[in-house]
């Protein structure tokens, strides 16, 4: 990939991987299309993440909905099950600043980051996300000869408390610290069992 991964310095991480071995690199290559339209497909992400995970819609720069595919400077709204925010709309907001693809003989992938963010249209810089804007979400679909390979990778993930109020630090709290202590395997494991899984 051109652009790196953030090293991790602060707060939390975790990563959830997905791998899928097939029979030849010609059906890989063919699957790897599936997996890149679903990986595209922002808006269809709760239904491969499986019952009761987060709500994803790809908003354009000024926060309507987007049916294109996603590019650098988009956002993402994400709502979390149970304990919506309560600060917008049930929403917490990120930012696209990376979305990128390398293609070649062997190795095919596609990469996107994504970093907590202001409501697009808001009058302060204020972020509207559980996490502050130290934290990163990096989302990765590769093959490698027959392997295909789904990641999401968490960075910095420290809780978002600054100017909230009593209410929205405690929401903060509770959904940073939950997804910390249990990692991927409440926040991303479905979504990488799912964009990978193979239809015959």
């Amino acid at each position: 990939m051109k652009h790196q991964i953030p090293t991790h310095r602060i707060g939390a991480e975790s990563m959830a991987i997905s791998e899928l071995e097939l029979p030849s690199v010609g059906e890989a290559r063919t699957h790897y299309q599936t997996v890149k339209a679903r990986f595209l497909n922002i808006n269809s992400w709760e239904l491969f993440a499986g019952k009761e995970k987060a709500e994803f819609s790809l908003r354009d720069e000024y926060g309507k909905l987007s049916l294109e595919k996603p590019k650098v400077g988009n956002y993402i709204s994400i709502k979390i099950p149970l304990l919506h925010n309560p600060d917008d709309e049930g929403m917490d907001w990120v930012k696209i600043e990376v979305c990128e693809e390398n293609i070649s003989d062997e190795e095919e992938s596609n990469y996107i980051r994504v970093r907590p963010a202001s409501k697009p249209g808001n009058s302060t810089d204020e972020i509207t996300h559980f996490l502050n804007n130290d934290a990163t979400s990096n989302f990765i679909i590769k093959r490698n000869g027959c392997k295909v390979t789904a990641e999401v990778i968490a960075r910095n993930e420290v809780p978002n408390t600054k100017d909230k109020t009593v209410l929205e630090k405690l929401r903060n709290k509770i959904v940073a610290f939950g997804g910390m202590l249990l990692g991927s395997k409440i926040q991303w494991e479905g979504l990488t069992n799912g964009l990978i899984e193979y239809e015959k």
